[in-house]
């Protein structure tokens, strides 16, 4: 009798551990369902956030900092509210520009920065800070080139040119070019005695 009761037992635990494996491999058969953001929806979003991208040696080449950022599954592009982006070459003078929006696309080859947009390149030993204010710029950390196709207002210095139609600035061959219009205030020379 011991031996039939404990054969019972044996049967009645195999068959529950049967049926749970059963059950459970039937459980990670069915396919989840992913509901699938409708387009124009973000599906990530995170806030006062700093991101450093780094050249193949592991120094920083630029940060981008943001209070808010909204990333879209549809077109991979990302919204930022309160942008900063600061160029970190050594061998280059630093390009800080800050705006009230902007959106990166390509993983972070072109960030586009609207509204109230500042940029500023530090002075160094013989050039004086310069000063940049439009409302929409194109920057393009990885060459450290920004360009616009809006009026612009650059201080250097005492100098101050506008320009109706935009500009380049390349930060590596240190050069400007403005389009359209151009008008520019230089301080008058200094008198000698």
């Amino acid at each position: 009798m011991r031996e039939r009761l404990t054969s019972l037992i044996a049967i009645v635990l195999l068959a529950a551990v049967t049926a749970t494996s059963y059950w459970y491999a039937r459980v990670l058969r069915i396919p989840k369902v992913v509901v699938a953001a409708a387009p124009g929806t973000p599906d990530f979003e995170a806030e006062r956030l700093v991101i450093t991208q780094f050249d193949a040696e592991g120094r920083a080449r630029h940060k981008l900092f943001a209070e808010r950022l909204l990333h879209y599954n549809d077109t991979d592009n990302v919204d930022l509210t309160a942008p900063r982006l600061i160029s970190l070459r050594p061998d280059q003078p630093q390009f800080e520009v800050r705006a009230e929006r902007g959106q990166v696309e390509n993983s972070g080859e072109r960030v586009h920065l609207y509204d109230n947009v500042d940029l500023r390149r530090a002075a160094s030993a013989s050039v004086p800070e310069m000063h940049v204010m439009t409302s929409y710029l194109l920057a393009i950390p990885d060459d450290d080139r920004y360009q616009t196709d809006r009026p612009v207002v650059v201080e250097r210095g005492d100098a101050r040119i506008t320009a109706a139609d935009g500009m380049r600035i390349d930060g590596i061959a240190r050069t400007v070019e403005f389009d359209g219009k151009v008008r520019m205030q230089l301080p008058p020379p200094e008198r000698r005695e």
